[in-house]
């Protein structure tokens, strides 16, 4: 055992030495046990469980209103617990006499619940301490780069929602109304324009009459929410669609040109296809009808963007936007 603890006497884990004496792993686990109930306020659980409710203060993402509030309504840490000289990564201090403890208390738990406390020393072996350290990297590395999956998930359309109806059918409008280059492009004004509104009105109005048809019901949204220039509805469809959706400011009348680029119309309507096919009671046929309402809804009120030279539609190139379409939708459907 002598032999044993040399071996391992200059290794630590978290900050804790990983040889110890059968008394100071036990004060190490009563202690951790402790904190973990005064942070989460529950018992000690299952390790993946209690490794995903550490995200309540150690999630990259939380907000600073949220840590503060959740901060504030920890209980003071009993004295008998702040003598001891353990600090970040194992146990952090958050001033005020408060002590919290999140993954690695939780990874190094589940590691000393190994061990077997009859001996007079105990040795975390080297292989056990390079895996719970292991396990910390990938959870923090996993948590920080949850933003990202995120983005790249709307962007491939893999994202846990599918995109809001509303969005697939502005979208759709623009491509209905060949608006894939800045010379056909739309222009989105300020809200408190006559123009700019006129042009919100025209393009929601098909798109409203989309998301009517494939979710069977009427969206209650207010009309200072139908507009282009910061509307939820655009906004979405670019958030999914990124680099896909052209905006480009600063025109000489003060407007914005939208478009969607030719060179990624292919990829838009494979987009919406996939997206549409993610939901469970549309089908086909609903989603062929629903088209056709938005491209007579859309063709009803062109007079309102042909007063603003921004009607391009064309019946032959609509005809092949909803072929296409409804073959991206089917071949996704059938998993092609």
């Amino acid at each position: 055992m002598k032999q044993q603890a040399a071996t391992g006497q200059n290794r630590e884990i978290f900050g804790v030495p990983a040889v110890m004496t059968a008394s100071e792993c036990t004060a190490l686990i009563r202690d951790l046990t402790q904190l973990w109930s005064l942070t989460y306020n529950q018992e000690i659980g299952d390790v993946e469980g209690d490794i995903e409710l550490c995200r309540r203060f150690f999630d990259p993402l939380a907000r600073g209103h949220s840590l503060r509030e959740r901060l504030s309504q920890l209980p003071v840490t009993p004295a008998e617990l702040l003598r001891p000289k353990r600090r970040d990564p194992l146990v952090v201090d958050t001033g005020e006499n408060t002590l919290i403890v999140g993954v690695e208390a939780r990874i190094l738990l589940a590691l000393l619940d190994g061990l077997d406390l009859e001996e007079n020393y105990l040795v975390l072996p080297p292989r056990d301490v390079a895996a719970a350290e292991s396990q910390a990297l990938a959870v923090y590395q996993r948590w920080s780069r949850a933003r990202l999956d995120q983005v790249i998930a709307l962007r491939s359309g893999q994202g846990r929602e599918v995109m809001q109806a509303i969005s697939v059918g502005l979208i759709t409008a623009l491509l209905i109304n060949r608006s894939d280059e800045p010379e056909r492009a739309v222009v989105r004004w300020d809200r408190g324009t006559l123009e700019g509104q006129r042009v919100d009105t025209a393009i929601h109005a098909g798109a409203e009459q989309f998301a009517g048809a494939i979710t069977k019901h009427r969206s209650k949204r207010s009309v200072g929410e139908q507009r282009l220039k910061g509307g939820y509805a655009l906004s979405e469809a670019r958030r999914r669609l990124a680099h896909r959706v052209v905006v480009i400011p600063d025109q000489p009348d003060g407007g914005e040109l939208l478009y969607i680029p030719a060179k990624y119309k292919t990829e838009v309507v494979a987009f919406l296809g996939k997206d549409l096919a993610r939901r469970p009671g549309l089908t086909e046929a609903l989603l062929s009808m629903a088209f056709d309402q938005l491209v007579e809804e859309f063709r009803a009120v062109a007079g309102r963007l042909a007063h603003e030279s921004m009607v391009f539609e064309r019946s032959a190139d609509t005809r092949a936007v909803k072929e296409s379409l409804l073959l991206e939708f089917v071949r996704a459907r059938h998993g092609v």
